[in-house]
């Protein structure tokens, strides 16, 4: 998993089956790198996530053994709320 910020959305007039109904969102992971990852929690732009990738990606969006046909490398699987630690505290109350 990776943590990165969402910057944008990509349209597509046309998605694989498995993809109807899902956006895909640009997220900022750090440096000059941008990934597109599958929206399945409605995260929106400047909200911190956390994005899955491979197998793992594919299990956020369809749970079961036949997964293996979806077409997705990277799914957005948590949005941050808030977090502690180095860099002091974002969020929380």
């Amino acid at each position: 998993m990776i943590r990165g910020t969402v910057v944008g959305q990509v349209w597509a007039t046309r998605k694989s089956r498995g993809l109807a109904g899902h956006r895909l969102l640009l997220i900022a992971a750090g440096g000059d790198r941008v990934v597109v990852g599958v929206d399945t929690l409605d995260a929106r732009v400047g909200q911190e996530v956390l994005v899955s990738w491979g197998s793992g990606a594919r299990n956020v969006l369809k749970a079961g053994p036949h997964n293996r046909d979806l077409l997705c490398d990277a799914a957005v699987s948590l949005v941050v709320d808030g977090r502690t630690g180095t860099g002091g505290d974002r969020g929380g109350d």
